[in-house]
């Protein structure tokens, strides 16, 4: 098995959130200066690696920068009710908090939370969708993401690929 890694000082994001806790409080809104890594691991393709480098590293940044000064909100959490409303978006927190934002300010994630495990999940899993859309997933066998909010405190996701069909549903 091999294995390459990906830790560019541009694979980062700004963004505001808030964490949703066990007993359904949240923290304050605030942001973070994200950073993240991504490890691929396979079997050599025809051309002797796993991944072409020239290829790989924008795709990631892409996704990265997709992340980039939005306030990102989980639409499967339960205690919140979110309602887009023409060009605003409108989250109200069941301790009777709202927020309201431009649409084009704000991502709506299909998470139930907005830890970084959970970034670090969802950027794993758009990343493979990216990788099957090109065709190159074929000999791929686990996606690990990192996503590090301070420096050394980091969510870390390992995506043991499914191998379905593009477009498969893949929850969490």
């Amino acid at each position: 098995m091999y294995r390459i890694k990906v830790d560019k000082q541009y694979f980062n994001f700004s963004c505001a959130h808030f964490l949703l806790f066990n007993d359904g409080s949240r923290e304050p809104l605030h942001g973070h200066n994200y950073w993240a890594w991504v490890e691929v691991e396979g079997d050599l393709g025809p051309a002797g690696y796993v991944l072409d480098y020239i290829t790989f590293k924008p795709l990631f940044r892409r996704l990265c920068d997709g992340l980039d000064h939005k306030t990102i909100y989980p639409k499967r959490a339960e205690v919140l009710e979110i309602r887009e409303e023409g060009d605003s978006v409108r989250v109200k927190h069941r301790d009777g908090s709202e927020f309201v934002s431009p649409a084009k300010d704000t991502l709506l994630l299909d998470l139930p939370n907005t830890s970084t495990e959970l970034l670090a999940n969802y950027l794993a899993k758009r990343l493979y969708d990216e990788l099957v859309e090109r065709g190159e997933y074929q000999h791929l066998h686990v996606i690990t993401v990192g996503v590090e909010e301070a420096p050394g405190q980091q969510g870390i996701f390992s995506y043991a690929l499914p191998h379905r069909e593009k477009g498969a549903n893949r929850g969490i």
